[in-house]
Formats: C-alpha cells, structure tokens, sequence
C-alpha cells in the first residue's frame, strides 16, 4: 500500500479560531516573523540559528511544491496571519501517521495548538486507513507534550539523550493515539469536532 491509494485530506480546514490550509509563497513574511524568536525554536532541531528571511522563504517553497498525498502541511491562519504549521506525514507501510507541529510564541497558552492538531488528527482518522497516529517532541518541552495530551494521545516512552542539537543532549518523549482509543472517545479531541468543512 502507498499514500497513492489513499483519499486525499482536505486542503482546507476550519476550526472555530483557525484556518487550517496549505502555504502560499506570500506567507514567508509570516513565518520569518515567529520563526526568527530563539525561544520559539529552542526545542526544534531542525531550526537553523540565526533564522534569516532566506530561510523562511526556503521553508514556504518546499511547502508549495510538496506533493499533498505524501506529507500534509497546514499553515495556521489566525486573525488574517499565518502563526504555525500543523503537519501529517503519512506511513502506509506501517498504517500509520506522525503529526508535527508548531505555533508562535506570542500565542501560546490559548489552546490555538491543540484546536489545530485535533482538527488534523480528526482529518487523518476520517479519511485514511490507518491504526495510529504518533508524536514525539523534547521532554522539557511540557506546552508540546500537553497538546499530545489533550488530543487524546497517550505517553508510550522516553528515550534518554535520543537527539543532541545545538551541541546538548535531549530526552524524546514520544506519544501515540490508535484509532480504537481515538473512536471511543465520543466527543473526539478538543476543536476536532467543531471543525468545519468549507
């Protein structure tokens, strides 16, 4: 099985403070102004230090040109600027999907990431064959691992010093939700439900 014999997710999604939809060139202004904060990307490894304009305009190209079917990335559209990223990389093989995912600082604490990562949780369960859906992020990094959290996901491990950057060691934590735990759930996780279908 490949993602090619998969529905497609939508492009578009709605939550009641957000809007989930795939990233335009225009929106590099947007990322370099969150994305260039250290706090922001303390706990991401994959952020180069300094961020220049270069590289959020690098980040939005790639996002442009991605083939939808293999890897889903949604701009998070909030009050008219895009704020963070809400992803889905599928793993037919192992029926599976990771969700990633980051906002910027000046909103953390509202619940805004947990309304967009159950929206795509809720997207990825409706839509495609899988059993899982995994997440992994720092283990200090308690405002992601919450999110894992109120989506319904439950902690599987930690794996100590599993990634060093920036010349430090960091535990991963790494939580997952199948999709038996996820059905029961009647109302589904927090801004999952309310998401509306434009």
């Amino acid at each position: 099985m490949s993602t090619d014999d998969w529905p497609p997710l939508l492009e578009t999604i709605r939550t009641p403070r957000l809007l989930l939809r795939r990233y335009r060139l225009t929106d590099a202004e947007d990322v370099f102004a969150y994305a260039n904060d250290p706090e922001w990307a303390r706990f991401l490894p994959g952020v180069p230090r300094p961020y220049e304009r270069r590289h959020a305009d690098e980040w939005v190209a790639a996002h442009v040109l991605k083939d939808w079917r293999t890897e889903q990335h949604w701009a998070l559209e909030h009050e008219g600027r895009v704020v963070g990223r809400v992803g889905l990389t599928p793993e037919p093989r192992h029926e599976r999907a990771e969700l990633g995912y980051d906002l910027a600082r000046w909103l953390w604490g509202r619940g805004l990431m947990t309304e967009a990562a159950s929206a795509a949780v809720h997207e990825a369960f409706s839509k495609l064959p899988i059993r899982k859906i995994l997440a992994h992020a720092v283990a200090d990094n308690i405002g992601s691992t919450r999110v894992m959290e109120k989506v319904g996901m439950r902690h599987e491990v930690t794996l100590r010093q599993h990634w060093i950057f920036r010349g430090q060691p960091y535990d991963a934590a790494n939580y997952g939700i199948l999709r038996e735990e996820w059905e029961r759930n009647s109302e589904n996780p927090s801004g999952g439900k309310n998401a509306q279908r434009p």
